[in-house]
C-alpha cells in the first residue's frame, strides 16, 4: 500500500510540473509566433522592394545610356525607373493601396562616375505595417538600394555620323532651279532648291578599307555634270551665284561629330562601313515584337502597336507589297520608335501625312538577292528619324519625292542608291540613337557599346 501512495504521489507531481512549464512556455511562445509572423512580413516586403528596385535600375540604366544623360541630370533614366515601382510595370500595388515611402525629391535615383564606368543607383523606402509589436511600433521602414554599372566597351557610331550613306549611285533631279544655265554667264541668284547639313558617304559596304572604291554615279544634279557640290541651307541665305559659292574657302567644315559649323557646299567622301551590322542589330532587337500589323499596310498613328521597349516588327508574308502611312504625329519627345521591315517585300512605300513627331528608326532587312523597290513620300512634312534601306533596288534606289511641297529630313538615310526627285528637300543630319544607342559618362556621344549589369558599387563611392 505504502508503494502504491508513493507511486500516485510521484504522477501528481509530474503532470503539476508540466502544467507549471507549459505555463511559463506559453507566453515566450505567443511572443516568438508574433515575431515570426511581423519578421516574415518585413521579409517579405524587403524581397518584393528590392526585386522591385533590381528591375527599375536595370531599365534605368539602359535608358540613361541610349539616351546619352548625365551624371547630375538624367530625367528619362528616372523616369523608365519609375515605371517599374509606381508605373506601368510597378510590381508594388496591390488591392491594399500599397505605398512606397515619396522620397523622389531626396535620393531615389542617382548616378555616380568612377574610372569610365557609370553606377546609377535606385534606393526605396517602404513602411511596413507590424501587427504583434502594432502596439509598440506602428511600422517598420524597410529600405534596399541596387546599382547598376554601365560600362561603355569600344565601338562605332551606328552610322559614323554620316547624314547620307550610299554605295552605287547618288542622283538628284532639280537642285537647282536653272540648270540651263550652268556653264554660261547668265548666272541668276538663289537657284538652289535642296540643301544638305550634314556629311554625305559613299562605301563599298562591307565594313572594310577601300580607299580605291568609287561608286557608279554620283550626280549632284541630272540636268547637268558641272554641278558637283552639295550646297548648305547657309549658301541659300547668301546673296551669291554658284560661282562664288564654289569657292575653296566656302568649302563646309565640320565639328567632331560630324555637324556642319560653317561653309556653303561639301562633296561626297569615302567611308569605311557596314551595311549588314545594323541590320543585325534590329532584327534582334525587334525579334519578339508582338504581332500587330494585319495585311500589307499600316496606317500609323499611334504608339500603342509598338511593345513596351518601342519596337514593332512587319512580318513578310508573302505579300507582295508594303506601304506604311504616318497619318499624324507620334508625340513630342526625341524618344525614338523602332521599326523593322522583314526582307522579301517587292516595293515598299513610306507616306507622310503628317510629321513624325518622335523618330521614326525604319530598317529594311534584305541580302543582294532580296531587293525591295523604295518609294519615300515626304509630301511636304518633316521626318525625323533614320531611313535604312541599304538593300533596296539598285536602280531607282531610295526614290525620295516632296511632290512639289517644302519638305524636311532630319537624321540619316542609307541606301545601295539614293535618289531624290521634285526638289524644295532639306536635309539635316541628326543623332537620335547615339552611338550604338548608348551614351557617354559626361553625357556626350561617346562611340561606345554599353555592357549593363548590377554590381555592388566600390566602396569609396560616394553617394
Amino acid at each position: 500500500m505504502y508503494q502504491y501512495m508513493q507511486f500516485l504521489t510521484k504522477k501528481w507531481r509530474q503532470q503539476g510540473a508540466i502544467i507549471a512549464f507549459t505555463a511559463l512556455l506559453l507566453p515566450m511562445l505567443i511572443v516568438g509566433t508574433g515575431l515570426a509572423v511581423d519578421l516574415g512580413h518585413v521579409y517579405v516586403q524587403y524581397s518584393r522592394l528590392q526585386n522591385a528596385a533590381d528591375a527599375a535600375v536595370l531599365a534605368g540604366a539602359k535608358a540613361y545610356a541610349e539616351n546619352n544623360e548625365k551624371v547630375d541630370n538624367h530625367p528619362k533614366a528616372d523616369a523608365k525607373a519609375e515605371k517599374y515601382i509606381q508605373g506601368e510595370y510597378h510590381n508594388l500595388k496591390d488591392e491594399q493601396g500599397e505605398k512606397i515611402v515619396d522620397n523622389k525629391k531626396t535620393d531615389r535615383y542617382m548616378a555616380k562616375p568612377q574610372n569610365n564606368i557609370i553606377y546609377y543607383r535606385v534606393k526605396l523606402y517602404k513602411e511596413v505595417p507590424l501587427y504583434f509589436l502594432g502596439g509598440i511600433i506602428e511600422k517598420y521602414t524597410v529600405s534596399v538600394d541596387s546599382v547598376a554599372a554601365i560600362k561603355m566597351e569600344a565601338g562605332t557610331n551606328w552610322f559614323n555620323n554620316n547624314m547620307f550613306i550610299f554605295r552605287k549611285a547618288y542622283y538628284d533631279t532639280n537642285s537647282i532651279e536653272n540648270p540651263d544655265t550652268l556653264g554660261t554667264d547668265k548666272f541668276s541668284k538663289d537657284k538652289i532648291k535642296d540643301t544638305f547639313d550634314g556629311r554625305i558617304v559613299y562605301t563599298n559596304g562591307n565594313g572594310k578599307k577601300d580607299t580605291n572604291f568609287r561608286p557608279d554615279v554620283v550626280r549632284y544634279s541630272t540636268q547637268t555634270d558641272l554641278l558637283k557640290r552639295f550646297y548648305t541651307s547657309n549658301a541659300v541665305t547668301e546673296n551669291y551665284d554658284i560661282r562664288e559659292l564654289n569657292n575653296e574657302k566656302n568649302k563646309v567644315k565640320y565639328d567632331s561629330n560630324k555637324k556642319v559649323i560653317s561653309g556653303y557646299w561639301s562633296e561626297a567622301e569615302y567611308d569605311v562601313y557596314d551595311f549588314d551590322k545594323f541590320i543585325k542589330h534590329m532584327d534582334a532587337k525587334t525579334v519578339n515584337a508582338p504581332e500587330n500589323v494585319k495585311g500589307n499596310n499600316l496606317h500609323l498613328k499611334e504608339t500603342s502597336l509598338f511593345d513596351n521597349e518601342n519596337n514593332l516588327r512587319i512580318r513578310y508574308k508573302n505579300d507582295q507589297n508594303f506601304d506604311l502611312y504616318i497619318d499624324s504625329s507620334l508625340g513630342n519627345s526625341d524618344d525614338p520608335l523602332y521599326i523593322y521591315i522583314e526582307p522579301g517585300f517587292g516595293h515598299i512605300s513610306i507616306n507622310l501625312n503628317d510629321n513624325t513627331g518622335r523618330p521614326l528608326i525604319i530598317c529594311m532587312g534584305g541580302k543582294d538577292n532580296q531587293r525591295s523597290q523604295v518609294v519615300f513620300n515626304l509630301n511636304g512634312y518633316t521626318y525625323k528619324g533614320v531611313l535604312y534601306t541599304p538593300y533596296c533596288n539598285q536602280w531607282e534606289g531610295i526614290l525620295t519625292k516632296s511632290n512639289g511641297k517644302k519638305s524636311k529630313f532630319i537624321g540619316t538615310m542609307v541606301g545601295e542608291v539614293i535618289n531624290l526627285q521634285n526638289n524644295d528637300m532639306h536635309f539635316v543630319y541628326h543623332d537620335y540613337i547615339g552611338s550604338n544607342g548608348t551614351g557617354s559618362i559626361d553625357g556626350s556621344s561617346s562611340g561606345g557599346i554599353p555592357v549593363i549589369h548590377l554590381v555592388a558599387p566600390p566602396a569609396d563611392l560616394r553617394w
